[in-house]
């Protein structure tokens, strides 16, 4: 009698043994079904990086937020852990969000555990690791990370969190701005790996408009984009605004939905799906970023990627755009930003030398192959070690790395 071939189990398939489990569920955003918004900065980050260690051989596994039939079991060799979204009831859900986080952190035992941003989530994550024994990597997105007591007015939110930060093997930021501000604000060193960034097409054409991209929330400044663009009516500007969730957040639509039709060459697009944000950003004059802080944001190494340049209200993330020329940086000037965005607009069509500066840029220390290096070499290196300063032999294998990539 022929014996019936072993098919691998739902169950047995989420017991699966992991090299790097990313704990990120808003990811899932981005792997439902139907889903058209734009992801966040945070979760394409974790998405990428988890298909880059995958090509690199490792067994890569993300907890994403799904309901049951909306994500896939895999993609590019990433494994999907699902995880339920949070409950309705503000109190039920804080009593069994830590319950939650475990369960799924169980179901998918890995060597490594990284989670994405801050939160009281990364307290509750460091606590499983170290109970499990497994290596734990807190991998910082925003400036804001290391300004837990503003983020979170609430006391005990704060203890928990800073437990997280404590419970971490290892800290990996994304710039230098970053790893001076981990060194004051927790006393830890970190690990400097910068975001991923896949080279694109080069743009093609004369650029059509300015191009703004980001969630309708007061510290994105909205409103000083749409100031720009009245300022400048010979030039056209795109504004993609992806509505947040709660009054404030409708309020803020409708001041900005009021305010942006009295300006006649500005355009409010509706919120759409990555790769229609990335046909827009293959026309833009610039990517234009007004936020009072940011980490490393997605929009401008896409930009940059295509040899699209930045033009910054505020906050230069590491001072990137000013040191390698990527753009223009108004330093919280408006009258500034209306010059930089006038000169941009006026040498649209020829602007091949600050394209190429984008595209190189990109080239040396976003490239996949490169980020993914560094970053197995963080996910290995044992846990007494993690939480030394990066050894000489680092700064060589990364400086060999970069050469790689280079030639």
């Amino acid at each position: 009698m022929r014996s019936r071939p072993q098919t691998l189990t739902p169950l047995r398939w989420r017991r699966r043994r992991h090299d790097v489990v990313f704990h990120t569920p808003w990811v899932g955003s981005m792997l439902s079904h139907g889903n058209t918004l734009p992801p966040g900065g945070a979760e394409v980050q974790v998405l990428m990086l988890a298909k880059a260690l995958a090509r690199c051989g490792l067994r890569v596994a993300i907890i994403a937020f799904g309901r049951r039939g909306e994500l896939p079991g895999e993609v590019d060799g990433v494994a999907i852990v699902r995880r339920t979204p949070w409950g309705r009831g503000k109190v039920i859900r804080k009593f069994l969000e830590p319950f939650k986080i475990w369960w799924s952190l169980w179901r998918a035992p890995s060597a490594t555990v990284v989670h994405r941003t801050a939160g009281i989530e990364l307290g509750f994550v460091g606590l499983y690791t170290t109970v499990a024994r497994r290596r734990f990597v807190f991998s910082t997105a925003n400036v804001v990370d290391f300004g837990f007591r503003e983020l979170m007015p609430n006391g005990l939110y704060q203890l928990v969190y800073e437990l997280g930060v404590r419970f971490a093997n290892a800290i990996v930021v994304q710039t230098e701005e970053q790893q001076e501000l981990c060194e004051a604000t927790f006393g830890r060193h970190s690990f400097l790996i910068k975001s991923l960034a896949e080279l694109k097409a080069p743009q093609d054409g004369i650029p059509e408009a300015f191009l703004w991209i980001a969630r309708l929330v007061e510290y994105k400044r909205p409103l000083d984009y749409i100031a720009l663009a009245d300022a400048v009516p010979e030039a056209r500007f795109w504004m993609v605004g992806v509505p947040a969730s709660g009054e404030s957040g409708k309020r803020l639509l409708e001041v900005v939905t009021t305010a942006a039709a009295h300006v006649p060459n500005l355009e409010l697009l509706s919120p759409r799906r990555h790769d229609e944000i990335e046909e827009l950003m293959a026309r833009a004059v610039a990517s234009v970023n007004t936020a009072d802080y940011e980490g490393m944001p997605n929009v401008l190494l896409e930009a940059w990627s295509r040899g699209v340049p930045a033009l910054v209200l505020k906050h230069d993330p590491g001072g990137v755009v000013m040191r390698h020329n990527l753009g223009g940086f108004a330093n919280d000037s408006p009258d500034a930003m209306v010059q930089l965005a006038r000169e941009l607009w006026a040498t649209r069509a020829k602007r091949e030398a600050v394209a190429q500066r984008c595209r190189a840029y990109v080239a040396e220390h976003h490239a996949p192959e490169v980020v993914a290096q560094q970053w197995l070499d963080v996910v290995s290196r044992p846990m007494a070690a993690c939480k030394q300063p990066p050894a000489e032999r680092d700064v060589r294998v990364r400086n060999a790395t970069r050469r790689t990539a280079r030639s």
